[in-house]
């Protein structure tokens, strides 16, 4: 692990404009991001080619990588496996839009995560719909020149990929050259897993972490929470990951001044010695 491999996002500048995010980046020494795309940065709905041509001319400006495009599809209607025909052939298009950014980013991996299906229907029936949409996003990012990175969610946001050995399945059924797996280390706490359990069930197959601290939940700066966090990197350090770590930082309360959160953040890491 070195220092390029700690990423951070702009998932905590919400209430900055983008120019002070990358301002941000650079006070931080940041080489690489992870774009969420969301408004106000980039809201994907309304933006155009040539939108995204001048966010990337910004974030060149200011000599920085997009590691990983993500797009906002948690607070957005967006459900892979939707009964609802309408409504999951919306989101299979908005994700191939999603795709679309992150290969004019030029962003090696784009994150896209499992979709849900009503508790009171049959879940094989919620999952082979999720399946044959993942199916179509794995073919069109290959295209795309871009790679997903397949995200497990929590109980109250998807009954199909909580467990790693969840993710697994679906993996199986989807994976390949274009559709790799992630994990979120606060998530997966939820349910008293870790990298391990992950790295353990599909090893190089997990291309992309989510790195944050929890109580478990609220996606806190590392540090602020109780999860085991040196024991997560000792975990990952012994399978050989050697990807990117995002430093997903959401809680709230970081949002008014996020910069100090991120610093933290990094530097948790470096008084440690893990870089």
């Amino acid at each position: 692990m070195n220092r390029d491999n700690i990423v951070c996002g702009n998932y905590s500048y919400g209430l900055f404009s983008l120019d002070y995010f990358l301002d941000s980046m650079n006070r931080l020494n940041q080489t690489n991001i992870e774009f969420w795309g969301a408004g106000p940065h980039l809201y994907q709905d309304e933006c155009s080619v040539s939108d995204v041509d001048a966010i990337v001319k910004k974030i060149r400006s200011h000599h920085l990588n997009v590691i990983c495009y993500t797009p906002e599809q948690c607070m957005y209607p967006v459900n892979i496996a939707s009964r609802e025909k309408g409504i999951r052939d919306w989101s299979v298009n908005y994700l191939k839009r999603s795709l679309e950014i992150a290969s004019q980013m030029e962003a090696p991996r784009t994150l896209i995560t499992i979709g849900q299906g009503y508790r009171n229907e049959s879940r094989d029936e919620a999952w082979a719909r999720c399946r044959d949409s993942l199916l179509q996003l794995a073919e069109y990012a290959g295209k795309m020149g871009t790679t997903i990175m397949l995200e497990h969610l929590t109980k109250t946001t998807t009954n199909l990929c909580v467990t790693a050995s969840q993710l697994k399945d679906m993996l199986q059924e989807t994976g390949g050259p274009s559709l790799k797996a992630m994990v979120d280390v606060d998530m997966a706490a939820r349910v008293g897993e870790g990298p391990r359990e992950y790295l353990e069930a599909m090893g190089k197959d997990i291309q992309h972490v989510h790195f944050i601290d929890g109580m478990p939940g609220g996606h806190l700066a590392l540090g602020d929470g109780i999860l085991p966090l040196d024991q997560y990197v000792r975990d990952l350090e012994y399978f050989g990951y050697d990807q990117y770590l995002t430093l997903e930082i959401l809680s709230d309360k970081y949002h008014e001044n996020p910069e100090p959160a991120y610093a933290q953040s990094i530097g948790w890491f470096t008084a440690r010695g893990f870089i």
